[in-house]
């Protein structure tokens, strides 16, 4: 079987969508399957190359993500058997493999869809009421990354079944928490965008000290929407100056040695598709502090295997935060343990032969 992964962003990028499509490729080699990638983005020249053994093929789209045109996609695609597309927006790539890749059958992940902000609400809104229905009916089998993409879409197709992306559990499994390991020693890793709201982790950090709680902050990745210069004024307004620490980037080797001494992984993110750094967290046995939302919600088990918040910075919300930070090391002990647990049952080595089980009851759907 030969499949060709469509996606709007790829390596060099990096970010839970990348990350998705390259292990996929990566590893459905093992149940006989060759999957190739097609990075179809405005920009690009039109080159092939090979990522880590991957062959990848850079499509340009004239135009851009809402309304562009791949015309070298349809030749591509006839030389493969299925067509998985990674397609959030549901637009100008669903748009071209529809109308320009000859009925050659396919299958979309959904990776959160378009509402990871409000921006554009009414046009947004319009599109949803107009066009959703169509765009995700042309294939053969939506595969919802999470159980609220899953809730989302079922309103708008059939064809649709929970297929949850992957995890390095075993790689995060790996982390060996240090003597310096401690409950306030947080940490934030993943994309610096609006919609992850770090604002409302730096003011809990902010009450959390403010109640006794030595809470040092570190918050790593790429500021994909320009809110490093307002994060920084929020740190010095609430003189936090020597507990809370940015970096760009930290590699695999960087990140696995903050983790061994940090024993909580924080985030208040509005949405999300799936939450991959909240499971990778978990793998590494550490507490995740999150919003009570799905699909948030479906992996953690509050005060069990992680803690849940409404980050809406209500007294009683904060104080539910400081009886977290009050917890027995047993207890925090015991939540660790139960986080890797939990996280075990996205493991790679899981997901990809569900993946597998989709593309081939596509192909003989659309055969038949």
């Amino acid at each position: 079987m030969r499949i060709l992964a469509i996606t709007p962003t790829f390596y060099p990028s990096l970010g839970g969508l990348e990350q998705v499509v390259l292990e996929l490729a990566l590893r459905v080699g093992e149940h006989g399957v060759q999957m190739d990638v097609a990075h179809v983005a405005p920009g690009l020249d039109h080159v092939s190359e090979t990522v880590q053994g991957v062959t990848v093929h850079r499509l340009p789209l004239y135009g851009n993500r809402v309304l562009g045109w791949a015309p070298a996609l349809r030749k591509l695609a006839q030389g493969y058997d299925l067509l998985h597309v990674h397609d959030p927006q549901l637009m100008a790539i669903s748009a071209n493999v529809r109308y320009n890749c000859g009925g050659k059958p396919a299958v979309l992940s959904t990776h959160g869809g378009f509402w990871h902000t409000n921006r554009g609400y009414i046009l947004k809104r319009i599109y949803e009421s107009t066009m959703v229905r169509g765009a995700a009916g042309h294939y053969q089998r939506v595969l919802a990354s999470s159980v609220g993409d899953y809730d989302y879409f079922k309103q708008y197709v059939d064809r649709i079944s929970l297929c949850s992306n992957g995890v390095h559990v075993k790689q995060f499994n790996a982390v060996v928490p240090s003597e310096r390991r401690s409950l306030f020693k947080w940490i934030y890793w993943g994309r610096l965008s609006r919609n992850k709201r770090l604002d409302l982790v730096i003011d809990y950090a902010a009450d959390a000290r403010r109640r006794g709680f030595p809470i040092d902050l570190l918050v790593c990745g790429r500021d994909f929407d320009g809110l490093m210069p307002a994060l920084k004024a929020q740190v010095e307004r609430l003189h936090l100056g020597g507990c809370v620490r940015f970096e760009p980037f930290l590699d695999d080797e960087a990140l696995r040695a903050e983790l061994t001494a940090r024993s909580v992984y924080i985030t208040a993110s509005e949405h999300e598709g799936f939450g991959l750094s909240v499971v990778e967290a978990m793998a590494a046995g550490l507490v995740v502090i999150c919003r009570d939302m799905v699909p948030l919600n479906s992996f953690i088990e509050h005060g069990s295997s992680g803690w849940l918040q409404q980050f809406d910075g209500s007294t009683a919300d904060l104080e539910r935060l400081a009886q977290l930070l009050s917890s027995t090391p047993e207890k925090v002990a015991t939540m660790s343990n139960a986080a890797r647990q939990a996280a075990s049952a996205h493991d790679w080595e899981v997901a990809v032969p569900r993946f597998v089980c989709h593309y081939r009851e596509a192909l003989s759907t659309a055969s038949a």
